[in-house]
């Protein structure tokens, strides 16, 4: 489980790596541990389903994915990456929104166990 989150954390500093200072509100922790958790959830399935669509992990595939997560959320790309610019700088907020996290995937994992 620790291994998905640190995915999911590593595709969110990964995909931040362009640093755009901007001047828009950072999203409120509430909402980046929804946006993270979807972000988790498409990362295991990228990685879960076996079929010729995404075989290996379908990098294509898991940018559409995360395309879809932020539009669900009503977010642009360059909003989450100076939102996630600003949890960098500021790491104790981040740890906070993973910590919170984590009951809801134990929970979500408890009802569908990996088989």
């Amino acid at each position: 489980m620790r291994i998905y989150i640190l995915a999911v954390c590593f595709c969110a500093l990964l995909i931040s790596c362009d640093n755009k200072p901007g001047g828009k509100d950072v999203i409120a922790p509430e909402k980046m541990q929804l946006i993270l958790t979807d972000m988790h959830y498409a990362e295991t399935y990228s990685t879960m389903v076996n079929d010729s669509f995404m075989r290996n992990k379908n990098k294509d595939s898991l940018a559409s994915f995360y395309k879809s997560i932020l539009s669900h959320h009503k977010i642009s790309m360059d909003e989450f990456r100076s939102s996630i610019d600003w949890y960098k700088m500021n790491p104790e907020q981040l740890d906070s929104v993973y910590a919170n996290m984590i009951p809801n995937l134990s929970k979500q994992e408890s009802i569908y166990p990996v088989k």
